[in-house]
């Protein structure tokens, strides 16, 4: 067999159902401890607030711009997982941090040394003909799909973070956010949290939605501005973070909310029709009358060739009202406990994953199979 050959038939039989093997075990470990890992995170947070309150009373930095967790590379093949926790300023921003915290990320990469053995054990097998130094150079360039596991839980941890009183004291650049990377590397860096404090107008910023600019919405902070009416269909608003903002009679229809948070919004009679909704948190949004129809969401969603996993958190619809809303024919993984769900329409909906209080279980109109595919919890 050519070395090419081989090559491709060691990575499609061998390297990459390893890889996705421990990509699931660290799913599920994940899941089964993200409250646990948030709370051993949220401490050494709060460690790095007090730090730069204190740097910033010593004039060594000026409003942050920029918390960093970053993945130190060189401590990973060194054993030693690590990510530094550290901030900058706008003029600080790309220089070398002179402090920092550590946080040991040994629960995400014992799974991807767990994969490099058992791939060293494949390549034995292959009776060494599969060059150790290609194959190590390899695996390297695939740390996203465990990397992404430190991104999820950081931003799982915001939603407290940002009640913490350190972290509200810290003095702020009006654009700031928190992201996740590797350190000294602009390129691999992901934003889990932004503040925007120059919001435009609600007729200015209605407008640029409406200028349907190409990857220009994903992550970004709108809070404040009346943006009823719209037509932001088919649109990526991929993480972005809507906040206090009307968008009654808006059409979201066939748009991309692959994590997008609604806070405290007005959703009456909004389209997200055919809308891709996977991890979109509607908690406390006012969604009445909103359309559903056909919208997609499951949990859990593998991407076999990236090694990736989405729908983690689910849909989430703690608190919302829902009355009147239609979710005809969705394939919908919700999280529905403490909605309101007053003359919802289910009909045709696969609701499978989903949750809902024991106390509306014949408040809502379902089929006996849909009942029985919801998950029904107490108060």
């Amino acid at each position: 067999m050519h070395q090419m050959e081989l090559w491709q038939q060691f990575l499609e039989q061998e390297a990459l159902p390893l890889r996705n093997a421990k990509v699931h075990k660290l799913h599920e470990y994940y899941n089964a401890n993200k409250s646990e890992i948030v709370k051993g995170f949220v401490p050494q947070f709060g460690a790095l607030c007090e730090q730069i309150l204190l740097q910033q009373e010593r004039g060594e930095l000026q409003s942050c711009s920029t918390i960093h967790v970053s993945l130190m590379r060189t401590r990973l093949i060194q054993g030693d997982p690590a990510y530094m926790l550290h901030a900058s300023d706008r003029c600080q921003e790309g220089e070398v941090p002179v402090s920092g915290f550590l946080y040991d990320a040994s629960w995400i990469y014992s799974f991807m040394d767990q994969w490099i053995e058992e791939c060293e054990d494949g390549r034995r097998r292959y009776m060494n003909r599969i060059d150790q130094a290609a194959l190590e150079a390899w695996q390297a360039g695939q740390l996203y799909p465990f990397h992404v596991y430190m991104v999820l839980a950081v931003r799982h941890a915001m939603d407290t973070i940002r009640t913490m009183d350190s972290f509200e004291a810290i003095r702020k650049e009006v654009q700031f956010e928190v992201r996740v990377g590797e350190y000294q590397d602009h390129e691999v860096t992901e934003s889990v949290y932004r503040f925007n404090g120059l919001q435009r107008s609600s007729i200015a910023c209605k407008g640029w939605l409406e200028s349907r600019l190409p990857n220009e919405y994903i992550y970004e902070h709108i809070a404040d501005v009346n943006l009823c009416n719209g037509n932001y269909a088919e649109l990526d608003f991929n993480h972005a973070r809507f906040e206090e903002v009307d968008l009654s009679g808006s059409s979201f229809e066939g748009a991309s909310l692959l994590g997008t948070r609604f806070e405290r919004c007005q959703c009456t009679q909004s389209n997200y029709g055919q809308t891709l909704l996977l991890d979109t948190d509607f908690r406390d949004c006012n969604l009445t009358g909103a359309n559903f129809d056909g919208a997609w969401s499951e949990r859990d969603t593998f991407i076999e060739t990236h090694g990736l996993i989405y729908g983690i958190h689910g849909l989430r619809f703690q608190g919302a009202n829902l009355s009147y809303a239609t979710f005809r024919y969705a394939r919908i993984a919700g999280d529905f406990t403490g909605a309101e769900l007053e003359q919802v329409n289910f009909t045709g909906a696969d609701l499978s994953g989903s949750r809902m209080l024991v106390q509306d279980r014949f408040r809502v109109e379902l089929t006996s199979e849909q009942r029985a595919s919801v998950e029904w919890v107490e108060a």
